[in-house]
Formats: C-alpha cells, sequence, structure tokens
C-alpha cells in the first residue's frame, strides 16, 4: 500500500482525540494533493488501522487522553516493528514542555509541530520531510527485510557524495554494523564520526561495539565520560547500568538509572529495568513505587505486559503485602488473557499463595501453570519463575527440569545462564553445584548438535534429519539447532529430492531462525541450499 513517491498515492495515518484537530489536518493534507487518509480518534483504533495497512505518513497529538500519549504510542510502534522505517512520524502538541520531552528521549518523532500552526508551517515541514523518506527509501526497504549487507553497501554508495545527510547515513550505517557482528569496523567508523563532531549518538555507538569485543571498562570509562558532558542522553544511562549489572554489580546499576530517573521518567523498558533491579537488590518499596506509577500513567496504553504486574507482585510479597499482591495478579487477568501472560500470572499467584502459607492453592496454581504447554514455547523469564515455584513448593525434581531445558534452549544467553544459577541457588543449590548443572547442560545440548552435525557430514542424512528436528521442536530458540535443522533439511530435500511437507518443515525452521536472528550467518548457507533446490 505505501512507498509511491507521488503525493497523492501516499498513505496517511492522523491519530488525533480531538474531531476538530483531525478535521483541520485533513483539510490541510487535502488541499496538499494528499487522497488517502485514515483518520482515528485513539490508541486503539490506530492500532486496528496498522494491522490491516502500511502508512508512509503518521499524523499523532501528544495529548491523548486516557492515561496515554503520543509518545508512548511511538515508542510502542517502534519497539515492535510495527512502522516501517521509512514511515514519517510526527507529533502535535500544544506543550511547550514537549522540546524537553523530545530531547530527553531516546526515541524520536522525525519532527514535532507546536499548536496552534498554519497549512503553510505544516507544508513546509512536511515536504522537507517527504525529501528525507525518498533519499533514504532504498536502505529503509533493505532494512526492513533485514538485508543489513544491502543497507551498508546503500550507505556506503550515498556516503561519497558527503551531502547534507552525511550523519544520518553514519549512523545508520554504524547501527548495521553492529547488528551485522562487525563491530571491530564499527568501531573505526565510530571514531571516524567522532574525529569529525562530538555527537553522542557516536559515543554511544563506540561503547557498544567496545563492549562487544569484550573491552566492557573502556565502553563503561566512555559512558561515564559522555554523561558528564552530556547529562541528558538517555540512553547512555541505560547502557551503563546494563555493563554495570553485567559485572554482578545490581546496586550500583540500579543508581545510575535513578539518576536517569531524576531527569526524565523515560520508557517503559527503562522502568522495567528499574523494577526489577530493584526487587534483586532488595528494594522492593523502591520497585512498587516505581512500577504502581508507570501502570497507572499508562493503564489504558499499550506498552504494559503482563510481566510489569509480576515483578509489581514480586515487590509487594517481599514486603509481606501478600493480598495487595494476589490483587494485582486479578488485575492483569483483566487486560492480558494471551497464552504467555497466564501462565506468567498462574505462577504468580502460585509464589503469592506459598508466601501467604496457603499450600494447597499455591499448588493448585502452580500445576495449572505447569499444564499449560510445552516449556520451549514460553520466555526464559517465565520458565525461571516457574522453577523459582517449583523449589518453593518442594517440587526440586520439576524445577530442575525446567531450568536444564531453559539453558539448552538458551546457552549461549549470559543473560539466561545468570538467572538459571541464580533459581538454582536460591532452591538450596551451592555455586559450584549450581555451575556444574549448568555446564553440564549446555555440553548435552553441543554434543546432540555436534551428534547431528557429524551424521549429515557422514551422508547419513535421515538420522540427521531426525535427530536435529526433534531438537528444534523440543528447543525452539536454540538458534543453533534450529539453523542446522533447517540446514540439513536443505540439503536432504536436494539430494532425496521435493518433499511438500519436509521444505514446509524446513522454511518454518528458517522463518523461526530470521525472527528470532535476522543476521544468523546460518542463514546464507540455508538459502544457498534453497536456492539450489529451486534451480
Amino acid at each position: 500500500m505505501a512507498g509511491s513517491n507521488k503525493i497523492s498515492d501516499k498513505w496517511v495515518l492522523i491519530v488525533d482525540d480531538m474531531e476538530g484537530m483531525r478535521s483541520q489536518l485533513r483539510m490541510s493534507l487535502t488541499n496538499s494533493g494528499f487522497a488517502k487518509l485514515h483518520l482515528v480518534s485513539s490508541i486503539k483504533e490506530a492500532l486496528e488501522k496498522l494491522a490491516a495497512n502500511r502508512y508512509d505518513i503518521i499524523l499523532c497529538d501528544y495529548s491523548l487522553g486516557e492515561g496515554t500519549d503520543g509518545q508512548q504510542f511511538l515508542e510502542y510502534l517502534r519497539a515492535n516493528d510495527l512502522i516501517q522505517r521509512n514511515t514519517i512520524f510526527i507529533m502535535i502538541t500544544a506543550e511547550q514542555s514537549y522540546a524537553k520531552v523530545v530531547a530527553a528521549s531516546e526515541c524520536a518523532p522525525d519532527d514535532y509541530l507546536l499548536k496552534p500552526f498554519t497549512a503553510a508551517q505544516f507544508n513546509i515541514r512536511l515536504e522537507k520531510l517527504l525529501e528525507k523518506q525518498a533519499y533514504f527509501a532504498a536502505i529503509d526497504r533493505a532494512a526492513d527485510q533485514k538485508n543489513l549487507s544491502r543497507v551498508i553497501s546503500g550507505c556506503d554508495e550515498l556516503l561519497a557524495a558527503k551531502d547534507k545527510y552525511f550523519f544520518d547515513l553514519c549512523r545508520i550505517k554504524g547501527g548495521a554494523l553492529m547488528r551485522n557482528n562487525q563491530a571491530l569496523q564499527a568501531e573505526a567508523l565510530y571514531r571516524e564520526i567522532l574525529a569529525l563532531r562530538p555527537l553522542g549518538w557516536a559515543r554511544l555507538g563506540l561503547a557498544h561495539a567496545l563492549a562487544a569485543l569484550d573491552r566492557k571498562a573502556e565502553a563503561i570509562a566512555l559512558l561515564r565520560e559522555t554523561l558528564a558532558e552530556m547529562p541528558q542522553f538517555m540512553a547512555a544511562y541505560d547502557f551503563l547500568s546494563t555493563l554495570i549489572a553485567q559485572s554482578g554489580d545490581k546496586k550500583a546499576a540500579l543508581e545510575v538509572l535513578q539518576q536517569a530517573r531524576e531527569i526524565a521518567p523515560g520508557t517503559m523498558s527503562r522502568i522495567r529495568e528499574v523494577s526489577s533491579l530493584a526487587v534483586t537488590s532488595g528494594q522492593p518499596e523502591l520497585a512498587e513505587k516505581v512500577m504502581r506509577e508507570a501502570l497507572q500513567k499508562h493503564k489504558y496504553s499499550p506498552v504494559r505486559k503482563a510481566g510489569d504486574y509480576v515483578v509489581l507482585s514480586q515487590a509487594l510479597v517481599d514486603q509481606g503485602k501478600t493480598q495487595d499482591a494476589l490483587g494485582v495478579v486479578q488485575e492483569a487477568r483483566k487486560s492480558f488473557s494471551d497464552h504467555d501472560s497466564k501462565v506468567a500470572l498462574h505462577t504468580t499467584e502460585s509464589i503469592v499463595h506459598h508466601a501467604a502459607g496457603n499450600e494447597t492453592l499455591a499448588l493448585a496454581a502452580l500445576e495449572t501453570a505447569m499444564s499449560a504447554g510445552d516449556p520451549g514455547s514460553l520466555s526464559a523469564d517465565a520458565v525461571v519463575a516457574m522453577a523459582d515455584a517449583c523449589f518453593a513448593l518442594g517440587k526440586e525434581e520439576d524445577a530442575i527440569g525446567l531450568l536444564r531445558h531453559t539453558m539448552q534452549n538458551h546457552h549461549e544467553d549470559q543473560a539466561v545462564r545468570e538467572k538459571v544459577l541464580a533459581s538454582l541457588m536460591a532452591g538450596g543449590k551451592d555455586a559450584s553445584e549450581a555451575g556444574a548443572m549448568i555446564e553440564a547442560s549446555v555440553s548435552e545440548v553441543i554434543q546432540l548438535n555436534n551428534d547431528g552435525v557429524r551424521k549429515a557430514q557422514a551422508g547419513q542424512l535421515g538420522e540427521a534429519v531426525e535427530l536435529l528436528c526433534e531438537a528444534a521442536n523440543r528447543l525452539p530458540s536454540n538458534l543453533q539447532i534450529l539453523g542446522n535443522a533447517a540446514l540439513v533439511m536443505a540439503l536432504d530435500l536436494v539430494n532425496n529430492g521435493k518433499d511438500p511437507a519436509k521444505l514446509a518443515q524446513c522454511m518454518g525452521y528458517r522463518e523461526s531462525l530470521i525472527r528470532q536472528a535476522p543476521t544468523h550467518p546460518k542463514l546464507e548457507q540455508i538459502d544457498h541450499m534453497l536456492k539450489r533446490l529451486a534451480g
């Protein structure tokens, strides 16, 4: 639907709770030649339109009523990839203070207009944005397709001109290099940019590159220096906190985010991190305060998650407020009925009942959670929480089984490893025993993967397919297993002829791999094999 360069072909979504403003914007756009307009009065309606259509331009009012705002909406859209990279997002506001909001935000609109504004002012802004949209169209299209090599080469083609978009191109290229696992090249690029101009985003990019190259001490030093000079740079606080937390100092990581909150409340992702760190560092009162305020503010907003209520409930349990914690679970159930949320809330209910001394109710809630389906379909956080509940109720064997499965499903994820270790130790294992259990789980899945690869190399394709596909079905988040399962199936199809069912299964694994890791190196080999099949 979206994508034409003709004004009359551009699709526009207007989001404003005031009918008069919607009419004014429609008139301005119609007079300028726009013909494809959709007008809605709420975020809920906007999301329904976005689910069915692609838009070139979104005009959104900042104050939408019902405890939500346009900035939250923008952050939600970008965080969940609900709009294309090339979509123009313009915020419209009567609040003079919005300039401060956007300056402190890491998720800024393409532009914003202060009410009242004239049609001429609106058209001048829009003309510049449409010019930029056309300039970056090919690069943005490649980014939407997750074709990072094409994004990088597209930037290189345009960078030679050294035009007014030079630094925009550098920023896009740097991000693509990082996502394409080219941290060394990204480091070099960011240093070149910083030699020209001390840009905050380039400093942050360099910190990310240094951290990816396992030079975290340098990254932390750079971030501290950056914040000393740019105290409003919110994204730098977030990454600094992440690196400090990874070093094991949760309290210091929390302090960094608290400094950020003094400047701006921040996105829900920052609020979640503050609340989580507050719980794990023994400050449940802070976790309760921060999350309650956020949930009240976002009461009618799509940015809420069931996990937010889980964290709030845990903070209340840690303070002995079990009745309040149960109330939070019941409140969450009014808004979240999807499978993952139901499991998380049943698990949380079990933990609350156990804390209140109601073992029968705790066991019933846990059994409901555990009977809800395969743990492979759940997030690592949900499974670890379920294991915690099992430990609390004396179901150690079940707890260890869940943690073993989670570790094998995410064996390369250091954050998951730390959570599994913490759960095992909270369940009574000492650090040495817990570490050994984790290593045994990881070794087992690595051995399984290697066995499958060796069978394929030895020409035993049938056995390799059976082994790796069973593993991929059981461990759908293990990218190594998933990639090799798709590859051996593609090889089997090339050698033994097309089979619609096998091809569909192979493509399913490939799509799952793309969804979770769009730049995974195994994709190139899989696609090469599938081209041979097609040829």
